[in-house]
């Protein structure tokens, strides 16, 4: 049987990186602006500079949204003809609605039995290595249940973790009330967001130097950390910012790190500055 691997727009695959993915398939999410322009998250539609200058040079307010369930259908009818089944792993839940809309489409005639759609819990790196590994399995001829299984381990050994510089781009977006916003961004507090099952704040601290501590000392809590590969996240983030991250991961015994970009989607909630971290068991990485 063959299983086809469909995800979404926030894995942050770039157009160079899909080169090397021909069999999996990227569903773009949606990015609006305040002139009603909607544009497809896909990198040429519009693309990370662009997203830059629209929100930090132009001030502009930027939204996001699902996929369009009549687009998603199409892809999903469009997999089917080279496919048997198709595995849908979309953005964590209470990040977007794509997994709920997907939950519905998967109900119809002719989706039942043929798509399955896996609350992901996950958004950006964890879940691109997610579809990775799911399309590495596909291509082995797994089940879905085996993948399903891999999977499961997978979430089980990763942390993921970001610090938004500026709260007022959360704000913006729904996930933090304007009062609270304006206090925090007055007292320069910096949220640390939890990205695993779900996207949390998990805490605030005074400063982004602070706010990488904080990450850092919960992600070396897990045993033989510094000897697995860890990614720093950038969100438009300056140099000094970055060489700051790095600085501290070797400083913690870190030899394997890799800087690796913010999805759009979470960019355009976070905004610029935004720093954080992903360990990745180098099992998984060596499997994909």
């Amino acid at each position: 049987m063959k299983i086809g691997i469909i995800t979404d727009s926030s894995t942050g695959f770039s157009l160079e990186e899909m080169k090397k993915y021909p069999k999996l398939t990227v569903v773009p999410l949606i990015i609006s602006d305040p002139k009603g322009l909607v544009y497809e998250d896909d990198n040429k539609q519009i693309d990370s500079d662009s997203i830059f200058q629209k929100m930090i040079k132009e001030h502009a307010h930027l939204k996001t949204s699902q996929t369009n369930r009549a687009v998603l259908a199409q892809y999903w009818e469009q997999a089917l003809t080279k496919y048997d089944k198709i595995l849908f792993l979309p953005i964590a839940d209470n990040a977007s609605g794509q997994y709920k809309s997907a939950m519905v489409l998967q109900t119809e005639d002719n989706f039942k039995d043929k798509v399955h759609v896996l609350e992901t819990g996950a958004a950006m790196l964890p879940l691109k290595y997610m579809s990775l590994i799911a399309l590495k399995l596909a291509k082995e001829q797994k089940s879905i249940d085996d993948i399903l299984k891999a999977l499961t381990e997978f979430r089980k050994n990763y942390e993921c973790f970001i610090a938004p510089n500026d709260l007022k781009f959360l704000s913006r977006g729904g996930r933090l009330p304007k009062a609270k916003a304006l206090m925090g961004n007055i007292l320069k507090f910096k949220p640390i967001l939890k990205c695993k099952e779900q996207i949390i704040m998990t805490k605030t601290v005074r400063t982004l130097s602070g706010a990488m501590d904080k990450i850092l000392e919960t992600i070396t809590n897990i045993k033989n950390a510094t000897k697995e590969t860890i990614y720093i996240i950038d969100g438009w983030c300056d140099k000094k910012i970055l060489d700051i991250a790095i600085s501290k991961v070797q400083q913690l015994g870190f030899t394997k790190y890799k800087i690796e970009p913010l999805c759009n989607i979470l960019k355009t909630h976070t905004g610029n500055n935004t720093i954080g971290f992903t360990l990745l068991p180098n099992q998984w990485i060596t499997e994909v």
